[in-house]
């Protein structure tokens, strides 16, 4: 995940880099819509990720003993350490677990839906594996949970056969927290092509219209019928720059005139013409 991160954040940087280089526009719904595409990705991807290693836990997985060797949480509760920030003044003397894993913005949400609640209980345990020295892992827990251990107290740990990386505590079953970043991540994701409009909730009603400039007039015939092609420029609602022809059958057009594009919301490519009025 750290590296899906790093990857999200350096996608996001040549992106904008990229739109100022060429001169594009950087419109409000645009970066939102990508924002959202993001954040929905990483929770589609911890999702899926949590829930493969939660099957292979389940149906691959052992027990094996542990102990826990220290409590966390954002709160300070039962004066442990605080996990996510700086602490507080009565935190001075113990030093506060700076980090960002478990407190992304994905994950702080799917956390919210998971329990209820945005505050992060977690408990750090020690594990014999194959390791020469042994194991360690740190889980977020439920509140319940963690008010019920303590640091010294025995614990089972499950883990996926011959792995050192997958463990968590076997009273700590991940589906709950593997399907809330699923549904995160889809809703998150909806959002974005509503934002973007590629997905709209009802049919679009109506003609928009936007100041154009006629771009080329050309003359076509067909049989004795004269009549002109205009090509005329546009801005579309998202200020994206368009293009559309329309013929007409009078001569007065010429290249310069200002106009009116007449088009569909979802299709703004497709403009007809009307002179100002």
């Amino acid at each position: 995940m750290a590296l899906i991160s790093l990857l999200a954040k350096l996608g996001a940087f040549v992106f904008v880099a990229y739109k100022l280089s060429t001169g594009g526009r950087l419109t409000l719904p645009g970066m939102a819509t990508y924002v959202l595409v993001v954040i929905g990705v990483m929770a589609c991807f911890d999702g899926f990720t949590l829930a493969y290693r939660e099957e292979n836990r389940v149906r691959y997985g052992r027990v094996t003993p542990g102990v826990i060797f220290e409590k966390f949480s954002s709160t300070g509760a039962q004066g442990s350490r605080q996990i996510g920030g700086r602490g507080g003044r009565d935190q001075a003397r113990r030093r506060p677990i700076v980090t960002n894993k478990g407190f992304q913005i994905h994950e702080v949400l799917a956390r919210l839906i998971a329990t209820g609640s945005p505050r992060a209980w977690v408990v750090e345990y020690r594990f014999s594996c194959y390791a020469p020295h042994g194991c360690s892992g740190r889980d977020f827990v439920s509140e319940e949970l963690w008010m019920s251990l303590c640091a010294g107290q025995p614990v089972n740990v499950r883990q996926i056969e011959g792995e050192s990386m997958t463990a968590r505590l076997d009273e700590n079953p991940q589906w709950k927290l593997a399907a809330a970043n699923l549904a995160l991540g889809a809703a998150l994701l909806f959002v974005a092509g509503l934002v973007s409009g590629r997905i709209q909730m009802f049919r679009a009603r109506g003609w928009v219209t936007a100041p154009a400039v006629v771009l080329a007039v050309e003359s076509v015939r067909y049989g004795e019928d004269a009549r002109w092609r205009i090509r005329f420029a546009y801005f579309d609602r998202e200020g994206v720059a368009q293009e559309s022809t329309a013929e007409v059958g009078s001569r007065a057009w010429k290249v310069g005139d200002s106009c009116m594009a007449v088009f569909q919301p979802t299709r703004p490519e497709l403009a007809t013409l009307r002179p100002f009025s």
